[in-house]
């Protein structure tokens, strides 16, 4: 399991059973496609949400992209974090001591916006020459 998916297994538990929005309409917001510039191996990832009644609630819709590039960590951190505050996101939460599922050590951000309620987060890590990093979006309500 990625750092990326482990954190919004542990955001919906943390919200409780609340089935958010699409894939579909997640892709309509303009961060789902937010992509490192110049990146290579760019993939979009997506998982369906699913609404379960009963203790079961389900699981949120997530969209997100990875990808790699040659430029440092420091640049990719710094290129989300600039296109996420020029449009009105707010970052509550930001780790540079994070692990990805394999270990290795990464840079974690969660960004947050309001209307409508999204939760965007990004890691990014290096493996030999190059940074690695995904992207994950999705809607708690």
């Amino acid at each position: 399991m990625s750092a990326v998916t482990a954190v919004g297994v542990c955001l919906l538990l943390l919200t409780g059973c609340v089935p958010g929005q699409s894939i579909d309409s997640l892709a309509t917001q303009p961060e789902a496609a937010l992509t490192y510039p110049g990146s290579t191996d760019v993939r979009t990832n997506n998982v369906p949400g699913r609404v379960q009644f009963g203790l079961d609630g389900g699981d949120v819709a997530v969209t997100g992209i990875s990808g790699t590039t040659t430029h440092t960590q420091r640049e990719v951190i710094a290129f989300y974090s600039h296109a996420l505050a020029a449009n009105g996101w707010t970052q509550p939460r930001d780790d540079h001591r994070s692990e990805t599922a394999s270990g290795l050590p990464s840079y974690f951000m969660q960004w947050d916006k309001t209307k409508p309620y999204l939760t965007y987060v990004v890691v990014v890590w290096t493996e030999g020459e190059t940074t690695k990093y995904e992207t994950q979006l999705n809607s708690l309500r």
